[in-house]
């Protein structure tokens, strides 16, 4: 258990942020986010020429990252957590 604690003790840290979401402030802010990180577009940018720009894409990439670490960590109940870390153990 003594693994499991620190992932336990950040779920409960996004949860007591967002609580799950879907009410409130917590939801105006994740729907910022999203709007933000792009979600769920394809994190593409372009230059003003329509060349791809790898370095701005890697840039939307990173935010859509951060965007699903948050989602995830707010939505994620103590048995999948625990199920999440049982895989890492068997790789």
């Amino acid at each position: 258990m003594d693994i499991l604690h620190p992932l336990l003790r950040r779920k409960r840290a996004y949860q007591g942020l967002f609580g799950d979401g879907s009410h409130g402030e917590a939801r105006a802010v994740l729907a910022d986010l999203k709007r933000f990180c792009l979600v769920p577009e394809a994190p593409v940018a372009r230059s003003p020429d329509g060349a791809v720009d790898p370095l701005a894409s890697m840039r939307l990439i990173g935010r859509q990252e951060v965007f699903n670490r948050i989602r995830a960590m707010v939505a994620i109940d103590d048995r999948a957590l625990f199920n999440l870390k049982e895989e890492a153990f068997d790789e």
